[in-house]
């Protein structure tokens, strides 16, 4: 038997969400701004494969299949 990992999404974790991206958004335009377009669209993609990683962490299998 697999374990079960259970989360509770309460307001106060959605705002914590919505900061976080909105801090991530201002570095990214901040070294699109003072770098290079190049860095801020590698560090874009870098979030976006760190995320789509820690989804499928938390995303259970089916071993059925």
């Amino acid at each position: 038997m697999f374990p079960t990992v259970h989360f509770a999404l309460t307001g106060r974790s959605l705002l914590v969400l919505l900061a976080l991206v909105s801090g991530a958004l201002l570095v990214l335009a901040g070294v699109w701004v003072f770098l290079s377009p190049g860095y801020a669209i590698g560090g874009g993609l870098g979030l976006i494969l760190l995320v789509r990683g820690a989804i499928a962490l938390i995303t259970p299998s089916n071993p059925q299949q």
